[in-house]
């Protein structure tokens, strides 16, 4: 229980002093290493999701359809509430972990026991400001931009593949999603990727900056605890979303007073 309390404390203190500290950014060796995660976590991680996206896109369209016998209008409700809300930001959040939560933990660990980090403290550079801000944010920045590139895969390429493979109009799908989506589905979610991102971060520098030991094997065991409680930050932080702001969540077993 000390361990759990222990590990709170320090992440919380770090998602503290990044959002106070966001103003180091200015410092060119500060930024050169955001604009670096940047590009290791969004830009070169978008190849993967294109197909993903737009066969998920097509699986909802298709199963409403098909299966339901429904009408083209509330596959598209399906798709924006599926993709817009949930789908889209999760699907974003997991990359994240499994790529970038993954590397930061792995690279801070190393650091650590190589004592790398002793080295910037004796040089009197304090490495939440140079390691632990620019993770943080960058990685904030780019899961919103991945989760907003998985809503466009998903719901572009689902409405162009299921008007190939199940003969759905594409003029009617998108007049229907023009019709129904709301900005308030994209601010929502944007909102919740944010947090998302950061969250993933702030877990894996604290793992990475608090290694359980001081061999090569506390390496591995820091990005396994860093992406297991990404995960389960990640799943709470959506189970929060979804109690605030619909009043429902595990699927309605637990709702809001009225």
């Amino acid at each position: 229980m000390f361990a759990v309390y222990r590990e709170l404390e320090g992440s919380a203190y770090l998602a503290w002093h990044a959002i106070r500290r966001l103003g180091v950014l200015r410092l060119p060796p500060v930024a050169e290493e955001f604009v670096r995660q940047i590009y290791f976590t969004g830009a070169s991680a978008t190849g993967g999701i294109v197909l993903r996206g737009a066969f998920i896109g097509t699986l909802i369209i298709a199963y409403v359809i098909e299966v339901l016998n429904a009408d083209a209008e509330l596959a598209v409700k399906m798709l924006l509430w599926v993709v817009l809300r949930e789908v889209g930001p999760l699907i974003a959040a997991l990359l994240v972990i499994q790529r970038s939560g993954t590397a930061v933990a792995t690279e801070l660990a190393l650091r650590e026991i190589s004592g790398e980090i002793a080295s910037l403290r004796r040089m009197r550079i304090d490495p939440y400001d140079y390691l632990v801000v620019p993770r943080v944010a960058s990685m904030a920045l780019s899961n919103a931009a991945l989760t907003l590139y998985v809503q466009l895969i998903a719901v572009g390429g689902g409405m162009v593949l299921s008007s190939l493979i199940i003969h759905v109009p594409f003029d009617e799908m998108l007049g229907l999603f023009f019709q129904l989506a709301s900005p308030l589905d994209l601010v929502y979610s944007l909102i919740k990727s944010l947090l998302f991102g950061a969250a993933i971060a702030v877990i894996a520098c604290y793992h990475g900056l608090n290694p359980r030991g001081h061999s090569i094997n506390a390496v591995p065991q820091a990005a396994i605890r860093a992406v297991t409680e990404g995960l389960l930050a990640v799943m709470l932080l959506n189970v929060v979303f979804a109690y605030l702001v619909y009043g429902v969540a595990f699927f309605g077993l637990v709702t809001a007073e009225q």
